[in-house]
C-alpha cells in the first residue's frame, strides 16, 4: 500500500472511530517524500483525540510536519491547531504565521488565538485590521470569539463576531459574549459585596444578603461556562 492510499486509509480509520488503526497508517505513510508532511500532521491531530489522548506526542509530530521537505500551508495550519490546543501557543503562532495566506482563515484565527493567549493584543488587532468576512471552519474563529470575550477583550469578540456573521459562518449568540465577559468581573463584585456586608450589617441580614450575592456570582459564572 503507498502512502496515498495509507493516508486516505487512516483519514477513514479517524472517521469511523479506529484512532489506533489510523495512527498505525498516518506513521507508515510519515517517511514517504511527497505525503510525508501532510501523514505527520494527521498523526500530531490524532494524538490529540479521545482514547489516544497524549499532547507532548502531538507536539512532537507537529514539530516533525513542520520540518518536512514537503509541508505546505494546510499542513502548517493543522500543525498550529495542534499546537494551541496542547498548549503551545507560541508553536502555534509561528506555525500559523509561516503558513500565511496558504493556510486560509483557519490560520489566522489560530494565529489570532494565540496571539491573544501570550497577551498580545496590539499583535491580535493588527492582524485582525481589516477583517471584512471570516472563511474557514467557523469552531477555530468562534474559539476566538469565546476567548476573547472571557479575556474581557470585547471589541475583539465583537469584531469577530460581525466578520463571521459577514462570512456567513455561525457565530456565537450576542448574549453568550456579553455573559462571558461580564462573568469574571460580575463574580468579583458580588464576592465584595458579600465581604463588605458580612462586615457591617447585622448577622443575620449579612448572611442571607452575602449568600445572594454569592449565588448570583456563581450563577453567572456557571452561564457563562454553559454559553
Amino acid at each position: 500500500m503507498g502512502a496515498h492510499e495509507l493516508v486516505e486509509a487512516g483519514r477513514q480509520h479517524v472517521a469511523t472511530g479506529r484512532i489506533r488503526e489510523a495512527m498505525a497508517c498516518f506513521t507508515r505513510a510519515a517517511d514517504d517524500p511527497e505525503r510525508g508532511a501532510e501523514a505527520l500532521s494527521l498523526l500530531a491531530a490524532a494524538y490529540l483525540l479521545p482514547g489516544s489522548l497524549a499532547p507532548e506526542l502531538a507536539l512532537a509530530h507537529a514539530h516533525r510536519a513542520a520540518s518536512h521537505p514537503a509541508v505546505g500551508g494546510e499542513h502548517l495550519a493543522r500543525c498550529a491547531a495542534v499546537a494551541l490546543t496542547a498548549g503551545d501557543p507560541t508553536l502555534a503562532e509561528e506555525l500559523a504565521g509561516r503558513a500565511g495566506h496558504a493556510g486560509g482563515g483557519e490560520a489566522l484565527a489560530i494565529r489570532a488565538t494565540a496571539l491573544l493567549r501570550l497577551g498580545d493584543l496590539a499583535g491580535v488587532r493588527a492582524l485582525l485590521a481589516g477583517l471584512e468576512r471570516a472563511s474557514g471552519p467557523a469552531v477555530f474563529w468562534r474559539r476566538l470569539v469565546v476567548e476573547a470575550s472571557a479575556a474581557g477583550r470585547m471589541d475583539v469578540a465583537l469584531a469577530v463576531r460581525r466578520a463571521m456573521r459577514r462570512g456567513g459562518l455561525p457565530a456565537p449568540a450576542l448574549p453568550d459574549v456579553v455573559v462571558r465577559a461580564a462573568a469574571g468581573p460580575l463574580f468579583f463584585a458580588c464576592l465584595a459585596a458579600a465581604t463588605v456586608l458580612a462586615a457591617v450589617a447585622p448577622e443575620r441580614l449579612a448572611a442571607v444578603l452575602a449568600l445572594g450575592f454569592l449565588a448570583l456570582g456563581l450563577g453567572m459564572a456557571v452561564v457563562a461556562r454553559r454559553a
